[in-house]
This record gives structure tokens, C-alpha cells and sequence, in this order.
């Protein structure tokens, strides 16, 4: 399926509800399924956290399709690795299946897990026999997903000894951070440091409701397109103020490429402001790594010289996301210069060249979405929209009120 896109060649005036974090609700998904006393404020109505609701509900027996997310499958695999007498099987699409997971099998095995590889070594399908795991030490080295972190720490909480973990380095800790206010707005201790996590024994919690945040990697796309727009306001209700998601410093990364953020009874509302062009600018997104295909392609096409480090995970995610900014760069006649954790460009052409043929979205969600606003340089047309509903699935609606 292709979409075309119109050119855009006015202002923006626009308001509209972005999804709710579907960190920090599959994060609240997780905890409800193991203490029924915690309810949370809204479900996420992105693919991957409806995914992960019907994984965790699913019958204690037998096989189950976890969709395409990474964080579905390593969460689901972390609580069915509790739950005594299941015997479950998770995989999930052929690109989900190759991705990472050895890192997490391996700590939930050495903490008395039973799980095995039913096809290829390291990788998805699972077969996951559920077992009371004691809990204790572990030692993790060098942590290349924070992701396998957050699932033992969520996990935790029902070992019988607790949870210690230490690592030498871990990728993105803010989305740790995350993980331990979470378990502490449910009244479960948690002592987070740079290089490890402890979690004690927690039986029980008192009934508490999770308030579950708008989702601030999703504001990203719209600093994008405003930054790129002849100008206007675009205002997003229901954020707070300060959050507990690091993406929300995304508003910081886009002041200087002209935006502007104020917080009002309305929400967040986003303002175009004009700034002098900078001359060389220096990001690392190494606690932020969803934020990079917005940023970045503003970077691109606004011709800022640009470095950003600290993308070591995205050469694993939906697809390899640097990569794919690389692919859209040699169409527009850009040269870049890049590595397994950088993105690097010094010079521009001066005319881009126009995309004649379907951009590709690699299903990826965040590289069709960062395409988009190409449409205030010329008409373009991309692959597989639909790919936006694994965390944004209104894009595409809220869209249409820019054109």
C-alpha cells in the first residue's frame, strides 16, 4: 500500500490528543499482571501495547504472537518466566524473531528460569516454562538494551529474595529511570544507581492507579514538521510537567531549529520562533534513541551541519534506522558520514534532489512518520503507512489538519 502526500505551502494552526506513552503503559501492563491491586489511569492504544495486553492475558498453555515488538516479546518473556505450571511458546513476526533476546533468556535462566530456543539459537520463538524464581545477585556487563533491564526489574518484585543487578555500562538508563518511579508510585521500593539496581520482596501492594502520560517521543514528529513549516502553533493537551519519560527533553533539542515550548492550562503548546542558523550542532541521544529520525532528518533538511552519537541501538530496532537515514539522505543528494553509534554531516547541496519514486518505511513507525514532513519541500509518496499504528496509530488523521 502507498499514500501520497500533498505539498504543504501555509502556516500551522493545529490541536490535537497524542497517544498515550506506550513505555510507560506496557511498563504499567506488566505490573498490573502481576499485582491485580494496581489499575492504571489509560491504556495505550498503540499495536505493540494491545499486543502485549493479549499476550499477558493469554491462556497459560500453548503458543502465542507477540506481534513486532521488542518490548512485547521481552516483557511477555519475563512474566511468563514467573508464573509456576505455565507452558508457553512467544514469538513473533520473522524481524521481531531475529532481534536481540539472548541477554534477557540468559539472566532469567540464571535466576532459576526454564527457557529454551524452539528454532535458531539466541533468538525467538521461546518456549517459556514458568517457575517461582528465587531472585538474588546478578552481574550483566555491558548492557546493549535497557530494555532487558526493565524486565527484570519489573519482574522483581515477586522474587522471593529480591533482585540485585549490577552492570559495568547499560544503554538509554532514562528509561530505567522510568521503570523505578513507576515501581514506586506503586509503593514498591526501588534503589537505582548509575551501575545497578536492588528491588526487595514485595508480596503484596495497597490498591493504587498508575497515571500513564502522553507520549512525549510522539512530540518529536511535530517539532519536525513546525520546524520546517512557514510557521504556526501546534498545541498538545494533558502534558506535564516535569515527566517522568526522557524523551521529553526533545523540546530542548529542538530550540535551536526554531521551536519553542510553554506549558499552559491548554497543554504544551509548540510555536515556530526564529533563530540564526546555527553553525555546527552536537547531539548525543544515547538516553533518547527515539528521538533520532525526527531530529535528525530536521537537521537534513534545514542543511545544519550536524554530529550524533549515542545510536548504538538502531541498527537493532524495527529496522536499521540509521541505515534507512542514510537511504532517504543519498535520494535527497546529501553525503553522510556514519558508524555504529553516529551520524555525521559537514556539507549540503544546493538544491536537494526531489523523490520520484515511494519512499520506503522499512515497517518502521518512526521512520514513516519522520518522512512526512518532507511534504513542506514537495509532494512525496511512501510505503506502508499503516506501520504508524505500532505506537501512534491517529498520525495519519492528525496529519490531514496540516494539509
Amino acid at each position: 500500500m502507498e499514500m501520497e502526500l500533498s505539498k504543504i505551502n501555509r502556516p500551522i494552526e493545529a490541536e490535537f490528543e497524542l497517544p498515550l506513552s506506550k513505555s510507560m503503559a506496557n511498563r504499567g501492563l506488566l505490573l498490573a499482571a502481576l499485582y491485580p491491586e494496581i489499575t492504571l489511569t489509560g491504556i495505550s492504544t498503540a499495536k505493540d501495547s494491545v499486543f502485549l495486553r493479549g499476550t499477558l492475558d493469554a491462556f497459560a498453555h500453548g503458543e502465542v504472537h507477540v506481534g513486532a515488538g521488542g518490548t512485547t516479546l521481552r516483557f511477555a518473556t519475563a512474566y511468563w518466566a514467573t508464573r509456576e505450571g505455565s507452558s508457553i511458546t512467544l514469538g513473533g513476526t520473522p524481524e521481531l524473531n531475529q532481534r536481540s533476546i539472548a541477554p534477557l533468556v540468559d539472566a532469567l535462566n540464571a535466576l532459576g528460569g526454564d527457557i529454551t530456543y524452539t528454532n535458531a539459537p539466541h533468538q525467538a520463538p521461546l518456549h517459556i516454562k514458568g517457575r517461582n524464581l528465587k531472585g538474588g545477585s546478578l552481574q550483566l556487563g555491558h548492557v546493549k538494551s535497557s530494555q532487558f533491564v526493565t524486565a527484570l526489574m519489573l519482574i522483581a518484585p515477586t522474587m522471593r529474595d529480591g533482585l540485585q543487578l549490577e552492570w559495568d555500562s547499560v544503554v538509554s538508563q532514562p528509561y530505567l529511570v522510568m521503570t523505578a518511579a513507576l515501581l514506586r508510585s506503586a509503593r514498591i521500593p526501588v534503589t537505582l544507581t548509575k551501575h545497578g539496581v536492588t528491588i526487595p520482596y514485595v508480596e503484596s501492594v495497597d490498591p493504587v492507579q498508575l497515571m500513564i502520560e502522553r507520549d512525549w517521543s510522539a512530540v518529536a514528529f511535530w517539532c519536525e514538521a513546525l520546524s520546517l513549516s512557514e510557521g504556526g502553533t501546534i498545541t498538545l493537551p494533558e502534558f506535564v510537567d516535569p515527566s517522568n519519560q526522557g524523551d521529553s527533553k526533545v523540546v530542548h533539542y529542538f530550540e535551536p531549529l526554531g521551536i519553542a515550548h510553554v506549558f499552559t492550562d491548554q497543554g504544551l503548546v509548540l510555536s515556530k520562533k526564529s533563530v540564526l542558523t546555527p553553525g555546527h550542532l552536537h547531539y548525543n541521544l544515547q538516553g533518547e534513541p527515539d528521538l533520532a529520525q525526527p531530529l535528525i532528518m530536521t537537521l537534513l533538511l534545514k542543511k545544519i551541519p550536524f554530529e550524533v552519537h549515542g545510536l548504538e541501538t538502531l541498527r537493532g530496532k524495527e529496522c536499521d534506522r540509521i541505515a534507512a537515514i542514510s537511504e532517504v539522505a543519498r535520494i535527497l543528494g546529501i553525503e553522510l558520514s556514519t558508524g555504529e553509534a553516529h551520524i555525521k554531516c559537514s556539507s549540503y547541496p544546493k538544491e536537494f534532489t526531489r523523490p520520484t519514486a515511494p519512499l520506503d518505511t522499512h515497517n518502521d513507525h518512526r521512520v514513516a512518520m519522520s518522512l512526512a514532513p518532507l511534504t513542506f519541500m514537495f509532494p512525496i509518496t511512501i510505503q506502508d503507512p499503516s506501520v504508524v499504528e505500532k505506537s501512534y496509530p491517529d498520525f495519519w488523521r492528525h496529519w490531514t489538519q496540516l494539509v
